[in-house]
């Protein structure tokens, strides 16, 4: 590596650090704060219980997740590798959501130096270090690397996959094997969406190999191992049903597959709109249109593939949520470097290159500032009396009681807390009374019901902004 190309990826990581920090301290009350409160809520709970990654819980005891009680707060979604690492972080810095953010942020650096790696092996020096460039600042990628979501960690660990796997693609040694083999569990389990992403590698050995890929039982091996650990936590989790949520709403919701609001959603709401905006779009199709470089072949265009056919599986996912576009943003970042350095390298026969290298810059000018204006609402606490109202519950109600601290099935309010609970009234009061719990915490304090409520139960507090109350029988109904 020549020293123009440490020097501007060491200005990369550092300008990619700094635009991370901003509100790095914000509570888990900003965009997805229901995703992020369950995941730091099991990193918080293996603190406070103790260090299972096996039956990993959060805070959340009620049916929303899929018709059934969960008392034992079981969350069995991904294996909690990503948990894990804010837990350890924690059992050094105590809790702390700025260094769960952080945890994500030097992830996703980490993931920029992958991708120039990954970027150098098939293509020049400048496309790498432009991929890098595009992946560390588009501003949606900006705000998911410093959220607490597992998806950078995954995108880490198949960026890692895809180095060693070429490594050994061309050396053949046992240790690369053994890294491709640990990054591919690492990735299916820390998200497993992940297993669309190996169709890169299928067109990578089948280019090496030809056909005697069915000659290379080393190949088998590699998949195979890549694949048990993840079948094997699907086993083990299916004994807990309770703590499995739904999740088959994500493949096709209201059959939303090749409609008119699938294609929108995805082109001109994420793409054309919050992840590349236009500008960034037309960058990105253009470098899609260059024809390969030799070493480059059809590589990118397969991983490209893969995210398509991710899209198309998990359809309504990716319409539902936006954090499900963040396996996207290597690849599209490799395909913006491919535009834009086509524009800075126009064929003078042609075009004026000195108007080829404006436009570049002020496509991505613009492709950054739109993408700012769209996600800069994301970093917002959209209810601040949620921080307050949990403080004071954390504050007033004893540790090991457990709450309802209803904010429409958003556990974000229940994680400010610090309690186990309910963040839904998801059965008559009087049942939650009888099971045990006895506090209910509100931020709704013009509800006509909560104001019924606390005329004839016991007030802990009351302020303009919530009330905390504890429940008793009698007074429930008046």
């Amino acid at each position: 590596m020549r020293k123009i190309e440490i020097i501007l990826i060491a200005a990369i990581l550092v300008i990619g650090l700094a635009v991370r920090l901003y509100k790095i301290d914000r509570p888990v009350a900003d965009w997805h704060s229901w995703r992020q409160a369950d995941t730091a809520a099991v990193a918080r709970n293996f603190i406070k219980e103790g260090y299972n990654p096996f039956i990993p819980r959060y805070d959340d005891m009620s049916s929303q997740a899929n018709g059934l009680d969960n008392p034992n707060r079981y969350r069995f979604v991904e294996f909690p590798v990503y948990n894990s690492i804010i837990a350890a972080v924690w059992s050094i810095t105590g809790i702390n959501d700025a260094m769960a953010r952080l945890v994500t942020v030097f992830i996703t650096l980490g993931s920029t130096g992958l991708l120039y790696l990954v970027v150098r092996n098939f293509s020049d020096w400048q496309t790498a270090t432009i991929s890098a460039f595009f992946f560390a600042i588009i501003p949606y990628n900006v705000f998911y690397s410093s959220a607490i979501l597992p998806g950078p960690l995954m995108v880490f660990f198949l960026l890692a996959l895809y180095l060693s796997f070429v490594n050994w693609l061309k050396e053949q040694k046992l240790i690369f094997a053994l890294f491709s083999v640990l990054f591919a569990n690492l990735a299916i389990l820390t998200w497993p969406i992940a297993i669309f992403f190996s169709l890169p590698l299928f067109y990578l050995a089948v280019d090496r190999f030809g056909k005697d890929i069915l000659k290379k039982p080393s190949l088998f091996i590699i998949a195979f191992l890549s694949i048990v650990p993840f079948i094997a936590w699907r086993v083990w989790m299916s004994q807990f049903p309770e703590g499995i949520p739904n999740w088959q709403f994500l493949l096709n919701e209201g059959n939303i597959r090749f409609r008119g609001a699938f294609f929108r959603w995805l082109i001109v709401e994420r793409l054309g709109g919050l992840i590349l905006s236009v500008t960034g779009f037309a960058v990105f199709a253009l470098g899609v249109l260059i024809k390969p470089k030799s070493k480059e072949k059809l590589f990118y265009h397969f991983w490209l593939g893969s995210l398509l056919l991710y899209f198309i599986v998990f359809a309504s996912g990716n319409v539902r949520h936006d954090y499900y576009q963040v396996p996207a943003i290597p690849i599209l970042a490799v395909f913006l470097a491919k535009g834009a350095g086509f524009l800075f390298k126009l064929p003078s026969e042609y075009f004026l290159q000195v108007v080829g290298k404006i436009t570049a810059i002020l496509l991505i000018i613009f492709t950054l500032a739109f993408g700012f204006f769209e996600v800069r609402g994301f970093y917002w606490v959209n209810n601040p009396a949620i921080i307050e109202a949990g403080k004071a519950v954390d504050k007033l109600i004893p540790k090991d009681a457990t709450v309802i601290a209803s904010y429409q099935g958003d556990a974000a309010f229940l994680y400010q807390t610090n309690r186990h609970g309910y963040p839904v009234v998801d059965r008559p009061l009087e049942q939650f009374i009888k099971e045990g719990t006895e506090y209910f915490a509100s931020i709704d304090v013009d509800d006509e019901g909560i104001k019924s409520l606390s005329a004839h139960c016991d007030v802990v507090e009351k302020t303009e902004k919530y009330v905390i109350l504890k429940l008793f029988t009698e007074c429930i109904g008046k």
